[in-house]
């Protein structure tokens, strides 16, 4: 599909996207970019299905979906009206920085758990420097934007190196001042990867959206002042609602 002035949204019948989540997708697009406003009624289902090219029933099933997360809202006899704008949730998040001192959180954050574990992948034991049997620590939190889930950060430690981490709160809601102050290591270097994945049917449920979506995911590597590493993550960031912002200084 082509977005903006004089597009097309004829449905791609080549993709193996269905036909639904194009129309789905673009619907979104296009209140991202103001074409409907909140409170605005949107055309008909039938106006809508020959805008898309497809059937009521499919044309139904995009609806049904946008409905079920919040971005639209269906009236008896009234018709379809715009309940919320997804680009409200857009923020600048910046890269895993070491320069936290003055740093406050901008987003809330809820613990999933807190366990011990074996190094999941090979990779995991790599940017940590253990062996594959090692005892480590895993934490998982969802980030939050407006009570809406909008990021999946995944934390391993060795489990000597923070004893009791998440039984209590995080100091200043930062974990990297927690493990600063609490735990006494100076994290002086980051290493960030990032990539554009889909979503897993497990990461999508805790992230409360559709199986296969996408995802920014970046993986980082915490090192102390020798190079000596002490945590790794990767967090997804839902593509649709996150934008990042990076600043270069000469």
């Amino acid at each position: 599909m082509v977005y903006g002035e004089g597009a097309s949204y004829a449905v791609d019948r080549n993709s193996p996207i269905p036909a639904y989540q194009q129309i789905a997708s673009s619907v979104t697009h296009r209140i991202c970019d103001g074409e409907w406003l909140i409170g605005e009624k949107m055309p008909s289902e039938f106006e809508l299905a020959t805008m898309y090219g497809v059937s009521r029933v499919t044309l139904r099933q995009a609806m049904a979906q946008l409905e079920q997360e919040g971005i639209i809202e269906k009236y008896q006899g009234k018709g379809i009206f715009v309940r919320s704008n997804p680009r409200h949730f857009v923020q600048n998040l910046e890269f895993p920085t070491v320069d936290f001192q003055n740093h406050r959180p901008t987003l809330d954050f809820r613990i999933l758990g807190v366990v011990s574990c074996k190094a999941p992948s090979r990779n995991v034991a790599r940017f940590l420097s253990v062996e594959e049997n090692a005892e480590l620590t895993y934490l998982q939190r969802v980030f939050l934007h407006e009570n809406k889930p909008i990021g999946l950060n995944n934390v391993w430690f060795r489990a000597e190196d923070v004893p009791g981490i998440g039984s209590e709160p995080f100091v200043d809601g930062s974990l990297s001042k927690t493990m600063l102050y609490r735990y006494h290591k100076n994290i002086v270097t980051i290493e960030n990867d990032i990539e554009c994945v889909r979503l897993d049917a497990h990461s999508a449920e805790l992230l409360e959206t559709a199986y296969d979506s996408l995802a920014l995911k970046i993986n980082s590597q915490y090192l102390l002042e020798d190079r000596f590493p002490v945590q790794y993550s990767s967090t997804l960031w839902l593509a649709d609602f996150t934008q990042f912002h990076y600043t270069a200084h000469k």
